[in-house]
This record gives C-alpha cells, structure tokens and sequence, in this order.
C-alpha cells in the first residue's frame, strides 16, 4: 500500500515539475478568473488581519498568496513539492514584509512544533491523492488556538470540465469513495503540459479528518460570483454551473 502511495505522490510532484512555468504564467498575468474574480478574494476575508501573525502557506505555488500575506504585515513561510514553482516564488521576493519560501512536502515538514497562527492551503488539498498526513502536519506545527484555512474544489459537485460548462450530481457510488478526475487544466485558452489528477472526499472526510488531528471546524462557505456577475457576464453563466469551491475554516484545539 505504502509503495503505491509513494508511487502516485512521485508522479504527482513529476507533473507539478512539467506544470510549473504553465502556473508561473497563468499566475502572474492574471489569467485565472476563478482566483483573481472569485477565489481569492474570498481566502483573504478568512483570513482576515493577519498583521504580526506567522503564517505558512502550504502549496504556495509561485508565492502570490505569500507576498499579498507578507504586504499585510505576516510573516510568510512558503512550501511546496515542485522545485520549479519554489524557484519562481523565491526568485519574486515579496516588495513589502518578509516572505521566506522552501521546496518541502506538506505530508512531511522541516518546521517546528507549534510554530504558526496560521496555516493556508489554497487550491492544495485536490491534489493529495490522501491528505490524512498533511492535516497531521498542520495541527503540529500550529499553536492551540491557530487557525487552518483551506479552499478546494467542492467535493458534492464539481466534475470533469466543470470549468466548460459541465453541471452534474455525483452518484452516490462515487461520492462516498475518494475519486480522482484526469485532465489538464485549460485556463483563458492556454492547456497544461501535463495531466494532472484533481482528488475529491465526501464531506464526512474532511469532518472527521480534521477531528481526530484535533480540528474543529469554525465555518465552512462556499465562494460563489455574484448576481451581478451571474447576469452580466456569459464567461460564469457557463463556467460557473453549480457550486464548484468549499472554504473550510478549523481552529486548532
């Protein structure tokens, strides 16, 4: 079981590596509406005033969420398991406030205990085959009382190229077994170089998950467009069919 494990996590970071000038790209011309008109707006209201606080992002990418967080007056520590996106956020230094940014996985930390006020894992947890591990790492290096924001695709609804217009249920069936989508990303016309596999869990995973590493959960939302962008834009009429992203919040016992 471990060696399967092991073999789906090193062909994940394989795909990371091949994706991670696409993401460099997408990122930093702001390609992505469902983050720079939806997603990410909807992070930094959780957040919220982060000032004075030590913070990891966890899946930090290229680092955008890490420098907004470090302007706002946190301190910033970036992880992620692609050498290539690490590269890019540490060759972007943050303008204002500190941001420090290391090539780590999330299921296995180089940090200390009880570190962090808060952890950020922003479009990460669809991309762990089983985040069982990471969540354990994020309720040790968080101090009691800390917090753990976490934003993926919703797991009752999205589908395969939901992003196209794609509206359907899940069947029962597939819902209660974890179940992974092969696709590549298509974002603003531009294809991924390489397949990448978007995990989804029913929701009584993540509540129990997060319980038994000493969660409890805070809130749960579910970012959405507008009215107004609903009735006036036909790009989220059909790129938006049905709730696609949950924003769970958990404090640290």
């Amino acid at each position: 079981m471990e060696d399967t494990a092991q073999a789906i996590a090193k062909l994940t970071r394989a795909r990371w590596e091949a994706n991670a000038q696409y993401w460099v790209k997408i990122i930093r011309e702001r390609r992505d509406r469902y983050r720079t008109e939806l997603t990410d707006a909807a992070v930094l209201d959780a957040v919220g005033d982060c000032s004075g606080q030590r913070v990891l992002d966890a899946g930090c990418g290229e680092g955008y969420l890490a420098r907004r967080l470090a302007a706002m007056g946190a301190e910033v520590t970036g992880v992620d398991a692609a050498q290539g996106l690490i590269d890019a956020a540490s060759s972007h230094p943050a303008r204002e406030g500190r941001a420090t940014f290391t090539r780590a996985s999330v299921e296995d930390l180089p940090l200390e205990d009880d570190r962090f006020d808060l952890v950020l894992c922003n479009h990460l947890f669809s991309h762990l085959q089983d985040p069982s591990r990471a969540i354990g790492e994020f309720s040790r290096v968080l101090r009691s009382g800390g917090r753990l924001i976490l934003l993926t695709l919703h797991p009752c609804f999205y589908v395969e190229n939901a992003e196209q217009g794609a509206a359907s249920s899940v069947p029962a069936a597939q819902y209660f077994t974890p179940r992974g989508i092969d696709q590549r990303f298509m974002v603003d016309g531009l294809e991924s170089p390489s397949m990448i596999t978007s995990w989804l869990r029913p929701l009584e995973y993540y509540a129990g998950t997060l319980r038994d590493a000493g969660f409890v959960i805070a809130d749960l939302r579910e970012p959405h467009p507008t009215e107004e962008q609903l009735r006036d834009d036909p790009w989220w009429r059909k790129g938006f069919p049905t709730a696609m992203f949950m924003l769970l919040i958990a404090e640290r016992r």
